[in-house]
């Protein structure tokens, strides 16, 4: 049986890169998925029909996590869709231009820190309640190795991601007791469009800097999303699985 057989998602910045991978491989082990993204209609209806002409249940929804009444309504509709909500994996998230601090675009600072860091706290908010009234869940959000790793000229990034770290933790031992596992995945450098727009000197160096010595693969990432939604981490409480290629090591 798939370790995911069963069980319903709702993977929020799911149409591209890291989210639309981990939604392929929670279908691939049996779980029905809401595809759950801000604009992306081609991606997300291209999707969808990949994964149902596998086999799967899958549907989609716009969701813009700088509002949270779309995102409480991702919730809503994943759970009208599939009558249950196992997994919620809180993946949006959007990158920034290396400035240093003291040239901090404020604008900019808050459109990051409400995408990457209040998007995930509405994630939960809203996933957690159904969870809590059946006594189970899984919860993933998308951290970086940059919250463990910080890179100059990257503050506002950095700085949310850290943030989804200490959010993660703080979480989790709200909820642990509920039946509810949080946990958080702390990806490296990945072949993303998002990696793909910066800087390619400071890419290729960047990988020089590797112990591996490439990026990783978006299905590589997902690898560890699809273990922390299963059973099998039932002992995960308040964790950040690091796939990053050594970037980050303890």
């Amino acid at each position: 049986m798939s370790s995911l057989a069963g069980k319903s998602a709702l993977v929020i910045g799911a149409a591209t890169g890291i989210g639309r991978a981990v939604s392929e491989i929670f279908a691939a082990q049996g779980a029905a998925v809401m595809i759950a993204d801000h604009g992306h209609e081609a991606e997300r209806t291209e999707l969808v029909a990949q994964l149902r002409a596998r086999g799967g249940e899958a549907f989609d929804i716009e969701c813009d996590v700088l509002e949270e009444g779309l995102v409480a309504g991702a919730v809503a509709a994943t759970l009208q869709r599939f009558g249950k909500l196992d997994i919620l994996v809180n993946n949006a998230g959007v990158g920034t231009v290396a400035r240093p601090l003291h040239e901090q675009d404020w604008d900019a600072w808050d459109r990051i820190i409400g995408i990457n860091l209040k998007g995930v706290a509405y994630g939960m908010k809203h996933g957690l309640p159904p969870m809590i009234a059946r006594g189970y869940g899984r919860v993933i959000n998308t951290a970086s190795q940059l919250a463990h790793k910080p890179a100059p000229f990257y503050g506002a990034y950095c700085a949310s991601k850290a943030a989804v770290v200490s959010l993660t933790v703080s979480v989790a031992m709200e909820v642990v007791e509920k039946g509810i596992t949080v946990n958080c995945v702390c990806p490296g450098p990945t072949d993303t469009a998002m990696w793909r727009a910066g800087d390619p000197a400071w890419n290729a160096w960047k990988e020089t800097q590797l112990p591996i010595k490439r990026v990783g693969r978006p299905d590589e990432i997902a690898a560890a999303y699809a273990f922390l939604a299963s059973d099998q981490a039932s002992y995960m409480v308040g964790q950040s699985v690091s796939p990053n290629g050594g970037d980050v090591m303890w």
